[in-house]
């Protein structure tokens, strides 16, 4: 068993904000499971050289970047710091999704790799390209809908600044800042690791897909780092 946190929708887990004491089993669990794939990854150091331009490198480089960052978010969220780890959300799937591009095999992953090698960009398009090609058009919709929704987090938009702000007497609004008091809402960090939650996961089966880790390597991950007891629910589902 494990935290209800991996299988919560963020909306849900906004409507239902109360459930600490699984947000926290969910905390330890992510961390012990990214901790053990950041291990992993990390033999492959002296590796690779410094002028290899191979797929192989490129692959690691990722994989160890991807995990470093979800494992930035985590303790971010522990520490309630939400704007920090919103700005992350977009990097990760960005990454995960120039992992597929790279590793699919094709002209255009040897030329993403090539372009990849000279410093230049990859843009985010190539691998909703891609996407279409393999899964289709509505894939391929729904992907950039999601890039577009963690997008607002990257660009300040109003609602993602919006996160940041309670409301006082005659709803005036309260930056979570103010005063020595953490006033971070608790809707916020419950939604926001509902979203963490779902890139891990996406994360774990993107490095297995791309060869970066042994499918059973990432499965044993999985099951040392789940804990027996899930935390039960204290509230009833709004």
């Amino acid at each position: 068993m494990a935290s209800i946190v991996w299988g919560r929708h963020p909306q849900e887990a906004y409507d239902n904000p109360y459930e600490y004491e699984a947000q926290e089993q969910f905390l330890r669990e992510a961390t012990a499971l990214l901790d053990d794939l950041n291990i992993r990854l990390d033999r492959h150091t002296m590796e690779f050289h410094k002028n290899d331009v191979s797929l192989a490198k490129a692959t690691w480089m990722l994989a160890l970047d991807l995990v470093d960052s979800l494992l930035e978010c985590a303790k971010l969220l522990g520490e309630k710091r939400h704007r920090a780890a919103a700005r992350l959300f977009r990097d990760s799937v960005e990454t995960i999704d120039l992992l597929r591009v790279l590793n699919s095999n094709t002209p255009r992953s040897a030329k993403a790799l090539e372009q990849w090698y000279r410093n230049e960009s990859i843009p985010h398009r190539e691998s909703r390209k891609y996407l279409e090609e393999t899964e289709g058009p509505e894939a391929a919709k729904r992907r950039r809908d999601f890039y577009d929704e963690l997008s607002k987090f990257t660009h300040r938009t109003y609602r993602a600044l919006a996160d940041s702000y309670s409301l006082g007497q005659g709803d005036m609004m309260v930056h979570d800042s103010h005063s020595m008091s953490v006033l971070v809402l608790p809707q916020t960090i419950a939604a926001y690791l509902a979203v963490l939650a779902d890139l891990i996961q996406q994360a774990a089966g993107c490095l297995s897909e791309v060869g970066a880790l042994p499918e059973q390597e990432v499965t044993y991950a999985w099951l040392t780092s789940l804990e027996t007891h899930t935390v039960p629910r204290r509230f009833a589902m709004n």
